[in-house]
């Protein structure tokens, strides 16, 4: 089995109180998730909630949550990650064995104030299937 590592990237500006789905383009073969690297800038104050989704299409609704698997939601006590001024290093092992997929970023800012969305999901694409 021979297998491949990229980075697909997302950045973006989550306006006050609202919402913003980012979407890669579409992942054509079967992949793992291995690493989500999400940044936070100073004074974010955790407002700004970021799930991460393997999603069945490319649509980015602009209200509510993208359709998929949220990467988080089956281990964690929550289903989102937020932060402060750091860096968050999540090791992972989601599989998606069925494609094309698209892999998405959910952010919600709950904040009276505009927050960046930088985010690197690392994947490793194989040619088992």
């Amino acid at each position: 089995m021979n297998t491949i590592t990229k980075t697909v990237t997302f950045f973006g500006s989550c306006a006050a109180n609202s919402s913003l789905v980012l979407s890669s383009s579409r992942i054509s073969s079967p992949f793992t998730v291995r690493t989500i690297k999400a940044s936070f800038a100073l004074n974010t104050n955790r407002l700004l909630q970021l799930k991460f989704f393997i999603s069945p299409d490319p649509s980015c609704p602009t209200t509510g949550e993208p359709t998929g698997f949220n990467i988080l939601e089956e281990y964690g006590q929550v289903s989102y990650i937020v932060g402060d001024d750091e860096q968050k290093v999540l090791d992972h092992n989601a599989e998606s064995q069925t494609f094309p997929k698209w892999l998405k970023v959910y952010a919600v800012n709950s904040d009276g104030f505009e927050h960046t969305v930088d985010v690197q999901i690392t994947i490793e694409l194989s040619d088992k299937g």
